[in-house]
């Protein structure tokens, strides 16, 4: 009975992973940006920024699925799931746009 459901170690793992994926566009942008483009490579520069900017929207349109996913759920372990997100999430400064919605929307339901 190895594969139970922990409802806190679920919520980590959807912030793990989000972050990861934040992570991963961050580290991509940082290296375009020290990188030196002559005006010729401008074309590529531009694909890989429009790639950053979607491994940047992949990140979000997970944590909003994950979050839709949970706050729809009415068990109390879904309570938990969204409450270890906002645990490991609520302080940090870094999160993209609907990432920083949904904590923020969490903090409400879950204050201090």
């Amino acid at each position: 009975m190895g594969d139970e459901f922990n409802p806190t170690e679920e919520g980590h793992r959807i912030a793990r992973e989000y972050l990861s994926k934040r992570g991963w566009a961050r580290e991509w942008r940082e290296t375009l940006n020290r990188e030196v483009y002559a005006a010729v490579n401008r074309e590529e520069l531009e694909a890989k920024e429009r790639r950053c900017d979607q491994m940047e929207e992949e990140a979000e349109e997970f944590i909003s699925q994950q979050y839709e996913k949970w706050r729809h759920e009415s068990s109390p372990q879904a309570k938990q799931v969204l409450f270890s997100l906002y645990e490991m999430l609520g302080q940090r400064k870094d999160l993209g746009f609907f990432a920083s919605r949904i904590i923020g929307r969490l903090h409400r339901e879950f204050p201090a």
